[in-house]
């Protein structure tokens, strides 16, 4: 037997997929006793297990949630099997019912339960970053992306890349020489030479921003055009009108601070969620439609649900896994 001992990060890995193996459903006599040889190898095997199974013992009731609403979406569920497993004694019946059927159908791995993990979209990316991590991509002469957190990118043109796409999240573009560079996002296209511009993918609505030069924007058979300055936002249903932009707002992620002015609660809490790891899930409406005047340093998120309790009077439970709950 070796006595190499992989870092805690990698047991920690290890033990969650053992985790999400032994609860699929498909767990197979071979797989217990191989599981067992791993759980004995080492004093810190047997921690990081224990580890794992508190965490997940103690998000029952929120995956169970997840589940339920992820049933909603997808074929692999049916709410009567939902309904079997959310009803089941047991701590962990949750996790051998709706989690293994999810699991076996694959729909954790498309859309990964509280943010927990990567999901397939994520890992199949040509440049992501993690919860909190900013990076800066090089695309040639043509163009450099700044990539905010929780940001998927994919290269279009191959290596000489005339464009990206912007799956999700957010990032700024800047473009160089006289050669023109795309971005498709969100069922737009943007169009840019020689210009710095903001692009904010975080649902439904896509957000733009010109910073310097100019900045053509298509969306069905319609166009904008920003100067320096300016913003325009679309979705589904088409472009909206051009307006003035806060330019210091929008840049604000790369200042390495978060700034709230009259925000809802509810509002101040998704965007947390998009540089702090974990979950922090707000269960109070009325709180939720508090307007919020707070910053919050990217390098101190971590306190941002602590700030929120004193600032606003929430209740707020902490769990392992860095979940919190307030309320």
């Amino acid at each position: 037997m070796s006595s190499y001992e992989p870092e805690p990060g990698a047991l920690r890995r290890q033990a969650e997929a053992w985790w999400v193996r032994l609860h699929s459903g498909q767990a197979t006599r071979a797989d217990a006793d191989a599981f067992r040889q791993w759980a004995t190898h080492s004093t810190a095997h047997a921690q990081a297990w224990r580890e794992v199974m508190r965490i997940w013992s103690a998000l029952d009731p929120l995956l169970a949630e997840e589940a339920a609403r992820q049933a909603s979406r997808t074929r692999a569920f049916s709410w009567a099997g939902v309904s079997r497993a959310l009803h089941s004694p047991g701590r962990r019946a949750f996790l051998g019912g709706a989690v293994a059927a999810s699991v076996a159908a694959g729909v954790l791995a498309v859309e990964p339960p509280l943010g927990l993990w990567p999901s397939v979209t994520d890992m199949a990316a040509d440049y992501r970053t993690a919860t909190g991590e900013q990076r800066e991509v090089a695309l040639g002469e043509r163009a450099s992306v700044r990539m905010n957190t929780q940001t998927l990118v994919n290269r279009i043109g191959g290596a000489n890349a005339h464009g990206i796409e912007l799956v999700s999240g957010e990032a700024e573009v800047v473009t160089t020489g006289a050669a023109e560079f795309f971005v498709e996002t969100g069922g737009g296209r943007l169009q840019a030479r020689g210009a710095r511009f903001n692009i904010r993918h975080t649902g439904p609505q896509v957000c733009v921003t010109c910073l310097d030069g100019r900045v053509l924007v298509s969306v069905g058979g319609e166009q904008r055009s920003l100067e320096a300055g300016r913003q325009v936002t679309y979705d589904a249903t088409g472009l909206r009108e051009v307006v003035r932009a806060d330019v210091v707002s929008v840049s604000t992620w790369r200042t390495g601070t978060l700034s709230f002015d009259r925000m809802p609660l509810s509002e101040v809490v998704a965007e947390i969620n998009r540089y702090r790891p974990g979950k922090v899930f707000l269960r109070n409406d009325e709180l939720g439609r508090t307007l919020v005047r707070m910053q919050v340093s990217l390098r101190s998120i971590d306190n941002a649900p602590l700030m929120i309790r004193e600032l606003y009077g929430a209740r707020m439970r902490s769990l392992p896994g860095g979940i919190v709950v307030l309320s």
